[in-house]
């Protein structure tokens, strides 16, 4: 196994502690492990706001420098976001702020971008399920790019290992 890309989904000491054999992701050329994150707002942080898919004791890693620390990446580590051009209709990569931090005690990443304008019925149901500042709906997008090119990273590390 290269690694298992279960962004979105937390993965949490327990799980770990249950299944020795699995191992959560420390670097960004590591092999045969998991990677994962989940995405929110300063507020949901703030707050220690509900959210569906952040569980207690879950583990993140930062999609920008590849580290399980606090170690703040600003938006000029990401190398372009995933976004819906409103004039265009189409996708395109784009440069939208996109920093990351991991929140250690909460498990996630915190970033200061902001996600696509929703109606206000969704945004009440969004944050219903995923807290005043969710950013779950994001979790690969804002870090579309540094997804590819770690996948790629790690793909070159597990060949030249085998």
């Amino acid at each position: 196994m290269v690694a298992a890309y279960v962004i979105g989904f937390s993965i949490t000491k327990e799980d770990l502690a249950a299944c020795p054999y699995l191992k959560f992701a420390s670097g960004e050329n590591d092999t045969g492990v998991i990677v994962s994150w989940n995405t929110e707002g300063p507020k949901n942080a703030e707050e220690n706001a509900q959210n569906v898919v952040v569980l207690p004791n879950g583990i993140s890693i930062n999609p920008l420098n590849w580290k399980l620390d606090e170690t703040y990446a600003p938006a000029s580590e990401n190398l372009g976001s995933l976004v819906h051009n409103e004039k265009t209709g189409e996708l395109e990569i784009a440069d939208i702020g996109a920093d990351a931090q991991v929140n250690p005690a909460r498990g996630v990443v915190v970033t200061n971008a902001k996600a696509e304008k929703l109606s206000e019925e969704l945004i009440a149901i969004a944050a219903e399920f995923f807290g005043p500042d969710g950013r779950h709906a994001n979790d690969y997008t804002f870090y579309y790019n540094n997804i590819k090119d770690n996948v790629a990273k790690r793909i070159a590390t597990y060949l030249s290992n085998h």
